[in-house]
Parts: structure tokens; C-alpha cells; sequence
């Protein structure tokens, strides 16, 4: 007997979930009615805060020119052509923050030397604010030299950015003791990358102008790809990604960028910028008339520069594990089920609960776990 999902994407595949025990059931309907009630907090949040007013749609769709009808649509790999050479040496300071058994947390900055994609001929409201060159944060937890067995950059969700917190949704303690380093990310705008102006963490990384929305997921990517490039050169070690959410999906978005990571696993990652803003224009005040915005197509189609769907995977596919929760209603199934199915179908495990409420986290820890040990015991084929 199967149970399949209601929602229905435009442009996603359904998707349908084998039946499971009822106490793992009614543990996945408690966590769907928890995420549906914050979805609904969220949405008023966003219409207050984020949602632009009808007068501003000129302005927000201005800034979607350069990704509509022009190379970057047809060639949207050349918002990321920097993955193509090696990226500038980083350079940055170290302090210790705290000993813990069997090694250290030390708080890295760098300063990476990024710079921001400009379309050519765009006008200066519509070029990349100054404050996205901030320094790139991490909190690297490491083995004594030479005893890491890899390196497990956990790259949160957003309105995450803080190390205390992520640490314990991304399973860094466990996973140290298990033998990894872990590199604990803060992406830009998050967390201590939180401008003054912003009110909350991650606020700026999603404003409602697209140029700027699309150039902060560009600046993440570069980010990943440079820290990552270091962390290697450091350890001599596997590195590879664990992320969660918005994590998730530039997680997935790496894989299709560069074959030059270890493993490579997105915890309920997103696919389509695009599908979740329609799910807040749908049902903002400001846009009843679902005319007076964006389609759905117009905004999956203006956010298509950085899907994980527009990239075939570069990751081998032994290397890569989707993690989904069956009665996820921030990111829905159609989701993961959509990157799983453009992926080659590679192992995926649903777990029970949802996007706010995993529940049975050890189970998720052993799938975890199991699969590091798979992919960094049959080695490394990168150069």
C-alpha cells in the first residue's frame, strides 16, 4: 500500500512514499502538522518583512533581465565559470576558541578575494551590494594532525549561522568522535555575516530582488568551492558536504559544479527557488491576483541559474545520499524526490518526521555515518 503526497509541483515529478509502521506514522503527521503551522507564521513574516509591494514588481523584475533570454539562460554554467580553475589562495587568521576530547575548535576567517558576478551593462541598482566581500567564517574542528579521517563541511540552513546551533543539527559532535573533522560554515549574510541593517539572520541572502538573491547563492558557491579546495590541500584528507535545507541545496548545487568533492549529502535540500517563492507570492496579501507578480514559471524560470535540476551531477553516484523527511511542508518531498530522480536514483533515505521535527535522529546519524564510511574507505579517485 502506498500514500502518496498532495502536493503536486508544477514542473516537479509526484511522488510516493512507501507505507511505514504506524508509530513512525503518527511521529511523520505530528511533524507535518508543526512545520504547517510554522509555514504559516512564516509566510505572514515574509509578507510583512520581504514581500515586495505591488509598485516594486517593475524594479524586481528589472533585476531578473540578465537571467532571462540571455547567455545566462542558455549557458547558465557561466555564473559559476570560476569553478573551472583553481580559486585564489585563501588567506585568514585562527584563533582557538576550546579543547575538546581528542582534539580542537579553532574559529578561522578568511578573506577569499571574491568577486561579485555584474551583468554586462547592468545599472548600478542592480550591481551586488559591498557588503557581500565580508570575511568567509568557519568553525573547524580538527583532530590531532594527521588523525582526521576526512573533512565534513556542514553548511546550515537559512536563519542559521550560528555554530552552537548548527553544530548540533548537523551532527558535528557525533561525527568528530567518529573520526571526522568537521568545518561548521557560516554563508554569507547568516549568522556574525549578519549586515547591522538586516533584521534577521539570512534576511539579506534572501531580498526580494533577483540579481542579488541569485549573486549570494554565486558568492556561497565560490565560498564552498574555495574553502573546500583548502581544507584538502590542509588534510590531505576526503572532503565533502552535509547540508541542511538552504544548505542542502548548494550542497546538491556542488555536486553538479565540480567533481572535485569526496561525498556529497543534502539533508531536505530544495531544487527550485523558484517553486518555493511561488508558495509565498500565492498567498501574499500583496498578490492575491496571482497577475500582478510573477508566474510560477517566470520565477522558476529566473531562478534556474543556480537549481540543482539544471546541472547533471559531476559527483560520482555511489558518493552521493539524499535525506528526506516524508512529512516535510517547508521544502515537500516533490523536492528531494525530483533531485534524486536527476541524480540516477542514488541511495535516499525518507526518515520519519519532517523538515523542523526529524525525528528518530540516530537512525539518520547511522545513515550518515555508514555512508562516510563507504565513500572515504573506497578512497578518493580526485587529483
Amino acid at each position: 500500500m502506498m500514500s502518496e503526497s498532495t502536493l503536486e509541483m508544477c514542473g516537479l515529478p509526484a511522488v510516493c512514499l512507501p507505507e511505514e509502521p504506524v508509530a513512525d506514522w503518527l511521529l511523520t503527521w505530528a511533524g507535518s502538522a508543526l512545520d504547517g503551522m510554522v509555514m504559516q507564521a512564516m509566510r505572514r513574516v515574509i509578507d510583512a518583512t520581504l514581500m515586495p509591494a505591488p509598485a516594486e514588481l517593475p524594479a524586481l523584475r528589472a533585476s531578473a533581465a540578465a537571467f532571462v533570454g540571455g547567455d545566462l539562460e542558455t549557458e547558465p554554467r557561466r555564473f559559476f565559470a570560476f569553478v573551472d580553475a583553481p580559486p585564489a589562495p585563501l588567506s585568514g587568521t585562527a584563533r582557538h576558541r576550546r579543547s575538546i576530547s581528542g582534539g580542537t575548535i579553532v574559529s578561522r576567517r578568511f578573506a577569499t578575494g571574491y568577486t561579485p558576478y555584474c551583468a554586462p551593462g547592468a545599472r548600478p541598482e542592480e550591481r551586488p551590494p559591498a557588503a557581500a566581500a565580508d570575511a568567509l567564517r568557519v568553525e573547524h574542528w580538527m583532530h590531532e594532525p594527521g588523525r582526521g579521517r576526512a573533512t565534513v563541511v556542514a553548511v546550515h540552513g537559512f536563519s542559521m549561522g550560528y555554530p552552537r546551533i548548527d553544530a548540533v543539527a548537523l551532527f558535528a559532535a557525533p561525527c568528530f568522535r567518529a573520526g571526522y573533522d568537521i568545518a561548521l560554515v557560516t554563508l554569507p549574510f547568516h549568522g556574525a555575516r549578519t549586515p547591522p541593517e538586516a533584521r534577521f539572520s539570512g534576511e539579506w541572502f534572501a531580498v526580494p530582488h533577483v540579481a542579488r538573491l541569485n549573486e549570494a547563492a554565486r558568492q556561497a558557491v565560490y565560498e564552498l568551492y574555495a574553502l573546500t579546495t583548502w581544507l584538502r590541500a590542509q588534510s590531505g584528507a576526503p572532503v565533502g558536504l552535509l547540508g541542511l535545507s538552504l544548505g542542502g541545496y548548494l550542497s546538491a548545487l556542488m555536486a553538479g559544479l565540480t567533481a572535485s568533492l569526496d561525498f556529497v549529502i543534502p539533508m531536505v535540500p530544495p531544487v527550485c527557488f523558484g517553486d518555493l517563492a511561488w508558495r509565498f507570492f500565492s498567498h501574499s496579501r500583496y498578490h492575491r491576483d496571482a497577475t500582478a507578480a510573477f508566474s510560477h514559471a517566470e520565477l522558476r524560470r529566473i531562478y534556474r541559474v543556480h537549481s540543482p535540476l539544471t546541472y547533471p551531477p559531476r559527483v560520482e553516484k555511489r558518493r552521493l545520499l539524499i535525506l528526506a523527511g516524508r512529512g516535510d511542508q517547508i521544502v515537500p518531498p516533490e523536492h528531494p524526490h525530483a533531485l534524486w530522480r536527476h541524480w540516477g536514483e542514488p541511495e535516499i533515505y525518507w526518515f520519519s518526521g519532517s523538515h523542523l521535527a526529524p525525528f528518530r535522529r540516530g537512525r539518520l546519524l547511522a545513515r550518515i555515518l555508514e555512508h562516510l564510511e563507504d565513500t572515504v574507505s573506497s578512497g578518493s579517485d580526485i587529483a
